[in-house]
């Protein structure tokens, strides 16, 4: 049952992830000096890639924020860690509980969460706004490691994809990466924790609509259906 209830709670949810991500980039487009240091920082990481001292670790580093990923999300979900390894190219967790759900978001956050990331964000709120700056810069840093992370991780080849079932996985990547790109644009314009608020507010916002659409839908087809019978 809850295995056939994924598919319309997934659609749904990245049908609202569009539209919420759509007029929060629309915004950044359209003031993108306050990205600036933010692009700065993703610019400036893939050009640093091209010094040999700055990739030396980068395999060990993109495996370890992967088992990190799964680590943290793991806790999150009340696992108990038991071990946690990660050399150049391979790495491991193990882990145990008895709660299932969650499960589908501790295998695949490394291929969608963005955990340097996310914990500059939040280190973000600490900052005073004059070094606000020094935080952007590294947040692209982070985000475009991330998504080099993502492009050479993601792929059929995964046993957490695998696992998981491959349509399952991609349709609940998609919405992450949409849900995770909304609050990074808005979290460097209003902050992470109103950033989520946001998402949250609009997301609501939008299901009320959509609901009222929808039993207006459903009121004039009752109407029309009844017409025709009476006749």
């Amino acid at each position: 049952m809850l295995r056939l209830l994924f598919y319309p709670i997934i659609l749904l949810a990245i049908a609202l992830a569009v539209a919420v991500v759509v007029p929060a980039a629309g915004w950044a487009i359209s003031h993108w000096m306050t990205y600036q240091w933010f692009l700065i920082g993703a610019g400036g990481y893939f050009l640093l890639r091209i010094l040999r001292i700055f990739t030396r670790n980068e395999s060990w580093l993109q495996t370890f924020s992967h088992e990190l990923s799964h680590t943290v999300v793991g806790m999150m979900f009340l696992r108990r860690i038991h071990s946690f390894s990660a050399t150049t190219g391979e790495g491991e967790i193990t882990h145990s509980g008895r709660i299932r759900f969650g499960q589908i978001f501790i295998s695949l956050a490394p291929y969608c969460l963005p955990i340097f990331t996310y914990a500059l964000l939040f280190l973000r709120l600490l900052g005073a706004t004059k070094s606000l700056y020094i935080f952007d810069i590294m947040i692209g840093v982070t985000f475009a490691f991330h998504l080099l992370c993502f492009w050479r991780q993601t792929g059929n080849h995964q046993t957490d994809i695998r696992s998981v079932g491959y349509l399952r996985s991609y349709l609940f990547l998609i919405w992450a990466w949409l849900f995770n790109a909304t609050i990074i644009l808005l979290s460097i314009r209003m902050g992470v924790l109103d950033a989520f608020k946001s998402v949250a507010l609009d997301s609501w916002q939008l299901l009320q609509e959509w609901a009222d659409v929808l039993v207006d839908w459903i009121t004039e087809l009752y109407t029309l259906l009844k017409g025709l019978i009476s006749k």
